[in-house]
């Protein structure tokens, strides 16, 4: 890769303990990495996006979480309900009945941005907000509006 950077594939399991060592011990702010499956469609793509991920905290409703929702299952999505200390989380792409239940001790990280077609965006941006909002009121038509995000 160009600028000097080296990419590497490693397993899923050893990259989230190494997020979590980097966070815990070396007090690192963020990580950033890029982002493999199709469950954040139509805003992140695999293998071009990159998520900067910030160290566990409390999350809120519409906060994109990156946590082990099965032993050695990890998912970035975004939470849709909290209740009793138990987070759920659905991704953007996913069908409406497809969501992940964990509590906070299985958090990796919070989403502070994305790196989408080489720009960054923060999740405190008005753009990001906007996109969140817009594509929460979709939900009803979100199946179709996949479908046709596929074909194009």
């Amino acid at each position: 890769m160009s600028n000097g950077v080296t990419q590497k594939k490693v397993n899923n399991h050893l990259f989230m303990q190494e997020i979590t060592r980097v966070f815990r011990e070396q007090g690192k702010k963020s990580v950033t990495f890029i982002v493999r499956g199709f469950s954040m469609r139509p805003f992140l793509e695999h293998e071009r996006d990159k998520v900067i991920l910030a160290p566990p905290r409390e999350p809120k409703i519409g906060d994109v979480v990156l946590a082990e929702v099965r032993e050695q299952t990890y998912a970035l999505h975004r939470v849709i309900k909290i209740e009793n200390g138990t987070y759920t989380m659905r991704g953007d792409g996913n069908p409406l009945r497809m969501t992940e239940s964990f509590t906070y001790d299985k958090i990796i990280g919070v989403a502070d941005g994305f790196v989408r077609k080489g720009k960054a965006i923060s999740t405190n941006s008005r753009k990001w907000r906007c996109y969140s909002a817009i594509w929460g009121a979709l939900k009803p038509f979100r199946r179709i509006l996949l479908a046709i995000y596929r074909r194009i």
